[in-house]
């Protein structure tokens, strides 16, 4: 249990260095609105996923329902805007947590800080 609330603070950490990155970033572009959506989300992953408390199905399906709304956004967005929405999408659904699996559990989030990372830098830039 102890790996899997590792895991979700790191989930979370991560997610609100995006929150802060984006909150930097929107306004520039022409797709601010699209910038400022993106941050609404990203602040609703962060309380959804605190919400779920140690229930990993929840976290797991928390995770689902935000890739499913990144890349509904990404539908509707352009260019790099939408190749990083369409990043943040595939990192959010492929972390799956297992409290039967705490080694598969870490290296997923390692796996989702790295890519989430690399799409909040992505987004930030699209947004500038």
């Amino acid at each position: 249990m102890v790996s899997v609330l590792t895991s979700r603070r790191v989930a979370a950490t991560v997610a609100g260095a995006v929150l802060l990155s984006l909150s930097a970033a929107c306004g520039g572009s022409g797709d601010a609105a699209m910038c400022a959506d993106a941050q609404k989300v990203m602040t609703g992953f962060q309380t959804d996923f605190a919400g779920a408390g140690l229930d990993t199905e929840k976290m797991n399906a928390v995770n689902e329902k935000y890739a499913a709304n990144f890349k509904a956004m990404a539908a509707k967005a352009d260019g790099d805007l939408a190749s990083a929405l369409n990043d943040l999408s595939a990192a959010f659904g492929a972390l799956k947590l297992d409290t039967g699996d705490s080694k598969a559990s870490v290296t997923a989030v390692q796996s989702f800080t790295t890519k989430i990372s690399e799409a909040g830098v992505k987004l930030t830039t699209a947004c500038s």
